[in-house]
């Protein structure tokens, strides 16, 4: 009985999500940081996926552009705040062989080296 009593109040509280979505609206300074926080979700999960695929270890791909591992590492764990250059992200197709797609609400970006 308690802990259905519980239950019920916590779902009074506003989920993060929803949280989020309200300060979005409000707040257009909080809002472009969070479209920039999902444009590095979207490009590491893109990097790492190409490397995945194409069978490269981190320490490969870091050698194949002339990298350390450890770049690498940061850019798949967003450690590295910093959005990567287009010419990385093209040279990284190159290496892979692998498209690198970033779906994003309101914009799609596939890079595919030739």
């Amino acid at each position: 009985v308690q802990i259905k009593r519980i239950q019920e109040q916590i779902k009074k509280f506003p989920t993060i999500e929803q949280t989020i979505k309200e300060k979005e609206k409000g707040d257009p300074e909080f809002s472009q940081a969070m479209g920039r926080a999902r444009l590095r979700v979207a490009i590491a999960r893109a990097i790492r996926t190409a490397r995945e695929k194409s069978g490269l270890t981190q320490t490969q791909l870091a050698d194949a552009l002339g990298m350390k591992q450890a770049q690498i590492g940061r850019l798949e764990s967003l450690k590295d705040k910093r959005l990567p250059s287009i010419d990385l992200l093209v040279r990284i197709t190159a290496v892979t062989h692998r498209k690198l797609v970033v779906d994003q609400p309101k914009y799609r970006l596939e890079l595919v080296a030739k």
